[in-house]
């Protein structure tokens, strides 16, 4: 009797644990959403490999993927994402911007080349 009685409290302190670690886990995943990963100190930032590297090391770093949308110089809108590629902030980018604003074609570097954005600008401009 004593022995189940320890069995009995040993598991129950083990779901007890299990029960917290999936409430964890819960919580871990509907911070990082469709990202791969994210900053325990600022949960909007996701992990990157930078540009400017001192050390060499390739070392990734949490960050945000700055987007500037420009004409003759001029700023004319910009975004903060969390995604570490171009390729996927052009169409948010581009959408949230006033249809107004852009005018003439545009002009964007190979990063942010893939089928879904060209046809997107194809279909929208």
């Amino acid at each position: 009797a004593k022995q189940e009685r320890r069995t009995a409290k040993k598991y129950l302190k083990q779901t007890r644990e299990r029960k917290q670690k999936n409430s964890k886990y819960a919580e871990q995943f509907a911070i990082v959403g469709e990202r791969n990963s994210y900053s325990k100190t600022d949960n909007d930032a996701t992990f990157m490999r930078m540009k400017e590297d001192p050390m060499k090391n390739g070392q990734t770093k949490p960050g945000y993927n700055l987007q500037v949308a420009a004409n003759n110089q001029f700023a004319l809108d910009y975004t903060l994402a969390p995604n570490p590629t171009d390729m996927r902030t052009l169409i948010p980018f581009l959408e949230k911007m006033d249809a107004d604003v852009i005018q003439g074609p545009i002009v964007a570097d190979a990063g942010y080349g893939s089928e879904p954005n060209y046809e997107f600008i194809e279909d929208k401009f």
